[in-house]
This record gives C-alpha cells, structure tokens and sequence, in this order.
C-alpha cells in the first residue's frame, strides 16, 4: 500500500501479487490489485479482481464504490450506478462514492442530478478537491459557466497543483471570452504536466480561434488522447501519412467529427491529390451523395468514396481530414480557399429551380439550429423567432434549410412567409441543390453554412458570442470561405442584436439589387 500511494504502480501490483500467491481469497488484496489495473488502464482484469474481493465481502462500500469506476470505464453505466448505489446504502457519506455516481450520471446526460451528487460529497468531505472539480463539470454542462468557474477555483484553492482543475478553468475561461486568462490557466496545467493531454487540446482551440493556425493544428494532434473530444482512434492497417510525397501510393482521408468538419477539410483532397496519391475517402453516409462530385471529371481527386460503415479498399497508409492542415502546415496566408470545391448534381438544382421559380426574388435560406447531440449547441443554435423581424421583408421568398427536430420549431414565425423545405432535403446532395439556387443562406454555426460556402454562395453566418475555433476573432469574413460573412453577438446571448444587424444588411442589399 505505501507502493500504492507513492504511485509506484508496477511494485504494488507485484506485491499485491505475492499476497494473493500465498492467500489467493484475500479479499483486500484482490480488490487492491484491482485497483492498480484500472489505474493503469487494465479496466476488464480491473473487473474481474474487485469482482473476487466482492464475492469474498459484500458489504464493503470501498470495494463497491471503486467496482463501480471501473465499471464507468468500460461503458457499462448502468452498471455501474448500481454498483454506486450499493456502496451508499452500505455507507450513505461516502464522498467518493457520491463523487463516482456523479460521474456515472454526467455520462449519462443527468447533469443536474450528478451536480446533487458532488454537492453531497463536498459536504461529506469539505476538502475534496476532486468532488469540486466534477462539481465544476455538471454545472458547465447546464450553461451555469460563472459557477463552475467558482467551483473549479475551489477546487484549487484545495489542491494548487492540480492539473486537470486549471484545464478545466481554462476552458470555462474560454467559454467566457476571457481569453488571457484561459491561456494563463492552460499554460500552468501544463507546467505541472506536460502530457496533459486535455489542456493540449483545449489550449490548442484557443489557439485556433486566436488565429495561431500553425501552433493551433500542431497542438490539436492531442485530441486523440482526449477522451471524447473525437471519434475514437481506429486501426486501419496501415500507418498514418506523415505529409511526405506519395509517390502513387495509396491513401485513406476519412471524416472524424461532424458534418460540417467533413464538408470544411474534404478540401484538402485535392491538395493530398497533387502529391501523387490515390486517395480513396471515408464520409458519413448523408454526405455520400454530395461527395460523389470529388470523384467525377478527368481531374477528379478522389479515386474511390466509401460510406463510413462499408467495407474499405486495401491503402498503404491514413489521414484523419481534420489533420490535414497541420499535415499541409496551414496558416492564415495559406488556407486552400479556392471556391467552389463541391457541386450540386445539375439534375437536382434544375428540378429544385423549377420548384422555387414562381416565388419572388431574392431567395433566402435559413436554418437556425445545429446537431442536437453537439457539446456547444445550446450557445450555437437560436431560438427561431428571432427570425421573426426579417420575414417581413418583401419582396422577398424564404425557405427553411432545417432538418430534424429543430425543423418544427418554428413558434413566433409568420408561417405563411417560410416555405419548409424540409422534406425534400433528404440528403446534403439534395441541400446542395437547393442553395445553388438561392440568392443568400443565413445561417447558424452548422454543416449548412459550411456547405453555402462550400458551393460558393452568400451565405451570413450568425456567432455566438464566443465562437468556435474555425470562426477566429474580430473579423466578419472568413479566410475558409470568401463568399461568407461573419456576424457576431456583441454580448453573450443577444440574439436580438445582431438580427438587427442582419436586418439591416439584408435592407442595404435589397436596396442594392434594385
């Protein structure tokens, strides 16, 4: 145990070991050694050992609270709260196990309950750090971002060498536009570790938005030793591209995050293209039928598109779309803005400009939600009704680009001044169609303004107050897209603001095209 504690992991395990060798049933020692292996990331033998020490002592609250961690760690949460919840009816106080059954709801979408969990574990234990810093956590998730500021402070006032706390407050400093401060808080969690990989890749979005695109793409190479930040690594057989000239070998691009990520880099095709590859790309299904113009044409810089889920053609090596720019060491004189990189299947954009041909000009899409499922949506997405100014401008015909749920809500809009396009838009090819139509897309941060930009048409997009990364600070234009025009909420929340902003705009340019 003094092995244990002073982090000697491997000569714990191997004195743990001893003890079960001369008494194999101890049940201490079983859960003990258990512990070990989920520390050092064995979660399935880390099961197996405390599941023995359980078996050999039901009633202990530790060996359960701690079952129930590893139990989180091999995506069984259900299990897991109820091992949680066993190790409290034995012992209702114990902060750790209130401190993990928070975990266990954080994980499955409960942040308010969880935040009910740390708050007892604080009370149970004034000085607990860690309840503290997840406390922080449930109380970000809930857009409560003053709070979690305090929560995470208190968590360092308790330990001030605590890295993941001041990673934390640095992403919740960021996410409150006090940039400096988040910098400051990034750069000491990585004074106290180096490897931490979260404060990397936070530290790598700041830098992103503060327009450092060199430093920001190299550093956000750490995301992949973030835990949910994107998709999980996958083994494809073969090593990753190093930038080098390919020389006819063969190449997989595959799509890691969101649609809209997939739609901004699939650009850098044409650039893997030069270098003598034969690129094969991985997409997401919906977007299978837009790509499908890469392939097309003489100078064509896809070879082979394969839907995510099917079987992949034999390639000697791999690239992740979104480590293309550090791959091509991208800053912001050398971004691949060349527009148009995608095109509409000419079938569907005569079939959707037969459709709209009666309505008065300028034709105007709109779509004001993003994926739901998306970490930042509730600061990204806008409540439709603040739409409502500027469907009162004539002459002038709008349409709803808004798939999904948010497609129905539409409450506080003149209905008779949005036509739903909703049901027709039944893949991003067919999207696509229908804004190489229009005369101007106003959107939201989501795939379809990628997509207007993309295309190459006017397309206003409306940010939040603090932006994501892709969007950069004051400016309201984009180096990604040329035909784009950035609008910013002047105030966290003011909507209202910047569609006056738009209205206006929007006014100037009708008044411009008479």
């Amino acid at each position: 145990m003094a092995a244990h504690n002073a982090g000697s992991l491997d000569a714990a395990a191997a004195l743990y070991q001893r003890i079960l060798e001369a008494k194999p049933r101890h049940p201490d020692a079983l859960h003990l050694l258990g512990l070990v292996a989920h520390q050092q990331g064995q979660h399935a033998r880390a099961d197996a050992l405390i599941s023995r020490a359980i078996a050999r002592n039901r009633r202990n609250a530790v060996y359960h609270s701690n079952h129930g961690a590893v139990l989180l760690a091999l995506g069984r949460p259900r299990e897991a709260e109820a091992a949680l919840r066993r190790a409290l009816a034995l012992e209702p106080g114990r902060a750790e196990a209130l401190s993990n059954l928070g975990n266990v709801l954080m994980r499955q979408g409960r942040p308010k309950e969880a935040e009910g969990c740390y708050r007892r574990a604080i009370a149970a234990r004034p000085d607990y750090a860690l309840a503290y810093n997840n406390l922080g956590g449930a109380l970000r998730r809930q857009g409560a971002l003053t709070e979690a500021e305090a929560a995470y402070r208190a968590a360092l006032e308790r330990s001030p060498r605590y890295p993941g706390a001041l990673a934390n407050l640095g992403r919740v400093l960021h996410e409150q536009g006090q940039y400096d401060a988040a910098m400051a808080a990034y750069d000491r969690a990585l004074a106290l570790d180096p490897g931490h990989a979260e404060a990397h890749a936070n530290r790598a979005t700041l830098l992103l938005l503060l327009g450092r695109l060199e430093d920001g793409f190299a550093a956000y190479e750490w995301r992949w030793r973030v835990a949910g930040f994107t998709t999980p690594p996958r083994d494809f057989g073969c090593p990753r591209w190093d930038g080098e000239p390919l020389a006819g070998r063969r190449i997989l691009l595959h799509a890691e995050q969101g649609l809209g990520s997939a739609i901004q880099f699939v650009r850098y095709a044409a650039r893997v293209a030069e270098l003598g590859g034969t690129v094969t790309l991985e997409c997401q299904p919906p977007l299978a039928p837009l790509f499908a113009c890469l392939t097309a044409g003489a100078d064509a810089p896809v070879t082979t598109l394969v839907r995510k889920g099917e079987a992949l053609p034999t390639v000697d090596c791999h690239a992740p779309l979104m480590s293309l720019p550090h791959l091509f060491g991208t800053g912001l004189a050398t971004i691949p803005a060349q527009v148009p990189y995608l095109a509409a299947p000419s079938d569907r954009q005569s079939r959707w400009a037969e459709r709209l041909a009666s309505r008065p000009r300028p034709w105007v899409g709109l779509a004001w939600a993003g994926n739901p499922r998306h970490d930042n949506e509730a600061n990204r997405s806008m409540p439709a009704r603040h739409l409502a100014p500027l469907l009162a401008i004539q002459p002038a015909s709008f349409f709803s680009l808004q798939v999904g749920g948010a497609a129905g809500l539409r409450e506080g809009l003149d209905e008779s001044r949005l036509d739903d396009l909703a049901p027709g838009l039944t893949d991003f090819a067919e999207t696509a169609a229908v804004i190489a139509n229009l005369d101007l897309v106003i959107s939201v941060d989501t795939a379809v303004a990628h997509l207007a930009g993309a295309l190459a048409r006017p397309v206003w997009l409306l940010l939040p107050f603090v932006p994501e990364w892709r969007w950069m600070l004051d400016r309201d234009t984009s180096p990604w897209y040329p035909t784009m025009r950035l609008f910013r909420q002047d105030a966290p929340g003011n909507w209202d603001g910047l569609m006056a902003g738009i209205w206006a705009a929007f006014a100037d340019r009708a008044v411009a095209d008479r």
